[in-house]
């Protein structure tokens, strides 16, 4: 593996979970099966539309060729960065590192949305691009640090979009949405708060954050318990991850008891959002998919399988375990 630049920032706790998560929740609150048979497929009669409609971009699995669903699923990525103002993320490795990244996948032919949360710290091979904004080669480093690198009418967060898009085997990210830190006190907020047992110690942010405490996160509680991350637990962003997925559950209860049937409420949850949200979706697109789908049913988030490792230079690594990558792949996005 190619050493990271030098000019790389470290780590960073992470950014905006909270807002993101609120985001996906809001976003979305916002076939036949093709398993080719052991048996060889008889020869097509003159005027059948079978497999007219199927898309030409496939992956084998098992021996089986499956297809994309290219036309039944809208794919969103939602980022979360480690900068207060997403508005100013331009420049050679000036995009901030995606700390967040979730997939929100809206099937239309089932009626449902699967939260797919990538581990910042997945190793990917990606595009880097110069100073000047040229194509400087691929390199294989952490998913993460994909938004760092813009080129010449290519913001970080396209790079990210193309980096995800390799990773998860050629899929569409059909728009992404990118939130900045500063916006998690204030969706919270907005939405009358989160509550969450607490399965960690958050005593040297809050004291009244205490391990196994019930209380309804507000304000900056919000921030400290889906970033903290280095004076939490084990450390590591693997637990934190644990902490975002509980946030995601809590708030999506929370947003269909205030927001569901509330077009005001709705109205100012997005509203909050203004100057912390950069999309290449209009805002025509993300009110409509806002509208259209929000009453589908939310699957299980899901996560890679994989293993966690520390590199030489004392670096995370998470390694996605190829087989289970591309078995959850063909279970979400191909047929």
């Amino acid at each position: 593996m190619e050493r990271r630049f030098g000019a790389m920032a470290p780590k960073k706790v992470l950014v905006i979970a909270g807002s993101i998560l609120l985001w996906a929740v809001a976003l979305l609150v916002l076939l036949i099966l093709f398993g080719m048979g052991e048996e060889p497929e008889p020869e097509p009669i003159f005027g059948s539309l079978e497999g007219r409609f199927e898309s030409d971009i496939t992956m084998t699995l098992d021996g089986k060729v499956l297809h994309y669903r290219e036309n039944e699923i809208t794919n969103y990525l939602i980022i979360g960065v480690d900068k207060t103002d997403v508005t100013q993320v331009t420049g050679h490795q000036n995009g901030g590192q995606a700390d967040f990244l979730v997939v929100l996948s809206i099937d239309r032919i089932n009626r449902s949305v699967t939260p797919v949360m990538l581990d910042r710290d997945t190793m990917v091979e990606m595009q880097t691009y110069g100073v000047f904004g040229h194509p400087a080669g691929t390199r294989v480093m952490q998913l993460c640090l994909a938004q760092a690198y813009s080129g010449v009418n290519i913001p970080g967060s396209v790079n990210t979009v193309e980096t995800v898009e390799k990773l998860l085997c050629g899929i569409d990210i059909h728009h992404y949405v990118v939130l900045d830190m500063s916006a998690i006190p204030l969706v919270n907020d907005a939405l009358g708060g989160v509550e969450v047992t607490l399965q960690d110690d958050f005593t040297v942010y809050d004291p009244a954050m205490t391990k196994g405490a019930t209380i309804r996160l507000m304000g900056q509680q919000a921030e400290f318990f889906v970033r903290g991350r280095m004076t939490v637990a084990d450390g590591t962003n693997a637990s934190r991850m644990g902490r975002q997925q509980q946030y995601l559950s809590g708030l999506l209860t929370q947003f269909r008891m205030t927001v569901k049937g509330n077009q005001p409420k709705l109205n100012e949850v997005l509203g909050v959002l203004k100057g912390h949200m950069a999309t290449d979706a209009g805002d025509n697109t993300l009110l409509h998919d806002v509208n259209a789908y929000d009453d589908y049913t939310w699957r299980p988030l899901v996560v890679l399988q994989g293993t966690h490792a520390i590199d030489e230079y004392g670096f995370a690594e998470f390694w996605a375990d190829e087989d289970a990558l591309m078995r959850l792949v063909a279970d979400i996005w191909f047929k």
